[in-house]
């Protein structure tokens, strides 16, 4: 029969014995929970990559094709939005050449005499029916600068268009979580580069199903290995136990002698380890209560 110190938990107190069993019971419990939920985990990504292969249409490719959609309509906006402004911008110009028009070159001609008027071939009903043309020209061209704000409308409706979907989350280096830029320029910009990286995208999302798959199974791998060195720890615990129980049993004499000696040892070790944890307590006050070293006085004052 191996002796008790031989033994792989022949040295523990009974009590530590059954607490080492219910603790390795339980940790077995847990990972074997984990193992099954990540290898389910597993599983289900499998049959999704095995019915995206089938189909020959995978996660990323999917992706890329919705984001296509979307930056599709987002730019159609973005056009919308860029036209509507230049038509601003040039109504504004324009209203501003029939203003000065107006102020410099028609409005001071009221002033005229009546010969002045006659020779230079021009009525007064005529210099009126003038400036109430270009009046008017110069309101409707005011009207169409106005449209700036249709403008920005439709720079806001192609931004919410890329942020509200699911681009925002692959191009957050693009602020695609935050308000549109109020350059429209920089709005076309920002979709053009989105739609020119979308082939890095399909490939980041179908690498990272592959990486997420290799993942699981290492941690399935890892949760069954926890789990059967936690079971062996149980087993080898219970045959230890079931050896003592058979060694009362048949040979109590022996038994009772294991039993003190396991005391005595386990008595033992508690005491050398007090021993040790004083020692290096007095150890480490010794060395903080160690005086600072004595510098060299400087030169003595002279008479």
């Amino acid at each position: 029969m191996q002796s008790w110190k031989t033994r792989p938990y022949g040295k523990r107190s009974d009590a530590d014995l059954t607490r080492a069993i219910g603790l390795a019971h339980e940790r077995a419990g847990i990972t074997e929970r984990a193992a099954e939920q990540t290898a389910q985990k597993a599983r289900v990504l499998e049959d999704r990559l095995a019915e995206e292969k089938a189909s020959g249409w995978t996660r990323g490719q999917a992706f890329v094709a919705g984001a296509a959609t979307v930056l599709d309509q987002a730019q159609a906006k973005a056009k919308e939005a860029a036209e509507e402004a230049g038509r601003a911008l040039n109504a504004h110009r324009e209203a501003e050449q029939k203003d000065t028009y107006l102020r410099e070159y028609l409005k001071p001609k009221r002033g005229l005499s009546f010969i002045e008027r006659r020779r230079a071939r021009l009525t007064l009903k005529q210099l009126e029916a003038d400036i109430r043309d270009v009046s008017d020209e110069r309101a409707a061209l005011r009207a169409e600068a106005g449209r700036a704000a249709a403008a920005d409308k439709a720079r806001d409706a192609a931004w919410k268009l890329v942020r509200e979907s699911s681009l925002a989350g692959q191009f957050r280096d693009l602020d695609t979580d935050k308000p549109a830029p109020k350059d429209i320029e920089v709005v076309t910009a920002r979709l053009a580069a989105m739609r020119e990286r979308l082939p890095d995208v399909e490939m980041r999302l179908d690498r990272r199903d592959a990486q997420t798959l290799a993942r699981l199974r290492g941690e399935v791998t890892q949760y069954t290995d926890a789990a059967a060195q936690s079971r062996a720890t149980v087993a080898a615990g219970q045959a230890e136990r079931a050896l003592r129980q058979a060694i009362a049993t048949k040979y109590p004499e022996l038994h009772d002698i294991e039993t003190k000696a396991r005391r005595s040892y386990l008595v033992e070790q508690k005491r050398a380890a007090a021993e040790q944890s004083r020692a290096r307590a007095q150890e480490s006050a010794g060395y903080h209560r160690q005086p600072p070293s004595q510098g060299r006085s400087g030169p003595s004052m002279g008479r």
